[in-house]
């Protein structure tokens, strides 16, 4: 099983460095541009299907995706990205910030935010599920940022430390695309 994440395009959100969370935010003239260059990645490449989260600038991407894969697009609710809660719409602030939002040990529920246990067990159970779904296909996940986070530690494990200095890097950029590789049964057996 082959799967690509990718992370949709910029947003003028993305620009200003705030939350965007659930708020549907489409993509700007540089995410468009993102995702079609994107979607190129994809033209000697047999997909399956492309999931997607619900949300306006992941659906474009997919889009893009779509045009040059004659892939079909599903939406799986469950890629949506993290709720940010009262934080979105908003820049860090001093009291309420991404560091504090990025420590696993101390889980916040402040400010209505998706506390970080909770988000990282919805993705896993996501990835549960399309990983013996789809296990022999080759898939596309169009996602966000923050998703992005807990699909490489499902694949690759947790950090060491579980804080923002650990996460962070972890996050895709803008359209960047992330493959992981799982075997099959039959192929471990080879």
């Amino acid at each position: 099983m082959r799967i690509f994440v990718i992370r949709h395009g910029q947003t003028n959100y993305n620009v200003k460095h705030l939350f965007q969370g659930h708020i549907d935010i489409p993509l700007n003239n540089v995410g468009i541009k993102q995702a079609k260059e994107t979607a190129l990645k994809f033209q000697n490449v047999k997909i399956d299907l492309i999931l997607v989260s619900p949300l306006k600038r992941a659906l474009q991407t997919a889009e893009y995706i779509q045009d040059i894969t004659q892939s079909p697009i599903f939406i799986e609710d469950r890629l949506i990205e993290r709720c940010f809660g009262n934080m979105e719409g908003h820049e860090n602030r001093e009291d309420w910030n991404i560091q504090m939002m990025l420590d696993y040990e101390k889980n916040y529920k402040k400010e209505n935010i998706e506390p970080i246990q909770d988000f990282f067990q919805r993705v896993y159970m996501c990835l549960d599920d399309i990983t013996k779904k789809y296990k022999d296909k080759t898939i596309v996940l169009v996602t966000h940022g923050a998703v992005s986070q807990p699909i490489e530690c499902y694949f690759k494990g947790m950090p060491c430390n579980k804080d923002f200095e650990h996460f962070e890097p972890l996050t895709l950029k803008n359209c960047e695309v992330r493959e992981y590789y799982i075997r099959t049964k039959s192929e471990k057996e080879r």
